[in-house]
């Protein structure tokens, strides 16, 4: 899941001429971290979206099912989650300075992955969640389902504020 690859995959003549400027290289390379840093938050918030979505066409089936005591607890997790996609989307760059002022070197950076990547597993454990509460069959399963992808939301929000400060970490 490393993006640096990706934000600035072939350099044309332009940036391998300013490369060459003395400090313009070291630029170059932040705002390529930087960048791949945003894609991959995007990409995992796109993720939880998608959960978001089915959490929401859940609860248009509830409602024609006549499930509508649920639907209530059904839509403060869906705002969580929601809300956890953009806390990880639009996250300030409060680790930035991490990515200006610090070169990372390969092993950090990976290490770094290694915790999105786990993000990411997270993430698809909660679709799977998501996906065993629109199976649940009763009322009792609804809310027992409901309560354990409660309680998965803020266990994600709470990987999303600690991925700051794994990148803190990193910081010799």
């Amino acid at each position: 899941m490393d993006y640096t690859d990706r934000y600035l995959p072939d350099p044309n003549p332009l940036q391998k001429l300013a490369k060459s400027i003395p400090g313009f290289a070291g630029y170059l390379e932040r705002e390529q971290r930087r960048g791949a840093d945003k894609l991959l938050r995007e990409f995992l918030a796109d993720e939880i979206d998608q959960g978001v979505e089915r959490l929401e066409r859940i609860a248009t089936a509830w409602s024609r099912a006549g499930h509508i005591d649920l639907l209530d607890d059904l839509e403060e997790v869906t705002g969580r989650l929601s809300r956890a996609a953009d806390n990880l989307r639009f996250a300030d760059y409060g680790y930035s300075g991490f990515f200006d002022l610090v070169k990372i070197d390969e092993e950090d950076l990976h290490r770094f992955y290694e915790y999105d990547l786990s993000l990411r597993s997270f993430i698809a454990d909660i679709r799977d969640d998501i996906e065993e509460l629109a199976d649940a069959s009763d009322v009792a399963e609804m809310e027992d389902r409901l309560v354990s992808l409660d309680e998965d939301i803020d266990e994600l929000a709470d990987m999303i504020e600690e991925r700051e400060a794994v990148a803190t970490d990193l910081v010799p």
